[in-house]
This record gives C-alpha cells, sequence and structure tokens, in this order.
C-alpha cells in the first residue's frame, strides 16, 4: 500500500488534537508530524509530541533555510510544517499525518493536490463552545473571536475531500470514521503523486 500524505484540519477546539493522539495510539503505519510553532506551550503540553516549541529567532531561520512546506500566523503567533519530517515519513513507508489551521490547509493542497483532505466538524456550535471555554486558555473576546472564526472556517469545509462529524463524547466514533477513510484511501486502484518527493523547493 502506498504511504500518503493526510491533511486534518477543522476549527480551533474541536477536537483535532484528540483524533490525532487516538490515532497515534491506533495507527502504527501513521507518522505524525510534529507541527513548529512559536506560542507559548501550555499545561500539560509536551515539547516534541504536542508542538515543537521554539523562540521567533528560530523560527524565522527555518523560514529561510526554507525548512517549512508551509507556515503561518494564527492569532498572533507563528506556526510551520518542517518538510523533512514529511519526507522522512513518506521514504519510511509511513502515511505522514499533519494537523493545520484552515489557512495552512488550504495552502498545502495547493502545493499537494493528492493529500487525503479531512475536515474535523463540531457536532454543533454550541459543542465547539463547550470546548473551548473548557480549555480555559481565552478569555471573553478571545472566545468571540475564536467562535466568530470557527463559522467562517466551517463555510470552507466544502474544499476538503473528506468531512467528519466530531460530537461531543463520541471520539471513538470520530476515530473509526477517519481510519476508514485512511483505509479506503490506501487500498484504492488510484495511486497518490506527491510533489514532495521530489525534492522541488516550494
Amino acid at each position: 500500500m502506498n504511504p500518503l500524505i493526510i491533511l486534518i484540519s477543522g476549527p480551533s477546539g474541536v477536537g483535532k488534537d484528540s483524533v490525532i493522539n487516538k490515532l497515534r495510539e491506533n495507527c502504527d503505519s501513521i507518522s505524525i508530524v510534529v507541527t513548529v510553532t512559536t506560542r507559548m506551550i501550555r499545561e500539560g503540553e509536551i515539547n516534541g509530541k504536542d508542538y515543537i516549541f521554539v523562540d521567533q529567532k528560530t523560527f524565522n531561520e527555518m523560514k529561510i533555510n526554507n525548512a517549512f512546506l508551509e507556515y503561518a500566523n494564527v492569532y498572533g503567533n507563528e506556526y510551520g510544517v518542517p518538510k523533512d519530517a514529511v519526507k522522512l515519513a513518506l521514504s519510511n513507508g509511513q502515511d505522514a499525518l499533519i494537523k493545520a489551521d484552515i489557512q495552512g490547509a488550504r495552502t498545502i493542497m495547493e502545493l499537494e493536490p493528492s493529500v487525503l483532505s479531512i475536515f474535523i466538524m463540531p457536532g454543533s456550535t454550541s459543542d465547539l463552545e463547550k470546548r473551548l471555554k473548557k480549555r480555559m486558555t481565552e478569555s471573553t473576546d478571545a472566545l468571540k473571536i475564536r467562535l466568530n472564526t470557527a463559522k467562517k472556517e466551517i463555510d470552507q469545509s466544502s474544499n476538503f475531500e473528506f468531512i467528519v462529524y466530531n460530537k461531543e463524547n463520541h471520539i471513538d466514533e470520530t476515530l473509526k470514521e477517519v481510519k476508514k477513510i485512511i483505509h479506503e484511501a490506501k487500498n484504492s486502484r488510484d495511486k497518490r503523486v506527491f510533489n514532495i518527493t521530489d525534492d522541488r523547493t516550494f
């Protein structure tokens, strides 16, 4: 079976990390590409697992050295997908799974049209609001901004190949659907060809 580049996106607070962590536990064939970010580490996060946390100077140097498949500024912090991690996974015969915001996802889909793109959709707006409040990392004003942004991002879900609903307290059902999509894509007769394997400079 041919290795894939799998792109998972969706609005902030929809549960993308929960889905990815479940995949990490259940799928040895998937290599999680850890995003590089300049934002501050949150309580409970692990550097190198949840994100690779760097300062602005280091991030700027990585941009200059063309180290990212894509990068973007989101809510005042920078995020980048390390290109070498994607290449390494594919060369080892593993699927490279990337988590990206909507802006970054759009860039990746333009660069890699064969990417398997999955949009994680909240069960409802109220579910999303509950998730963001539970995290308690946003002020009231910031929460409103994120919810308004989420509504705009949801409007772009049709640009993705697949949409999977992540209803509150139904993570196992979400995981099952995502795994089914990946399994069917890997077993498809239509081979996906990725530009990144050509060592092209983007």
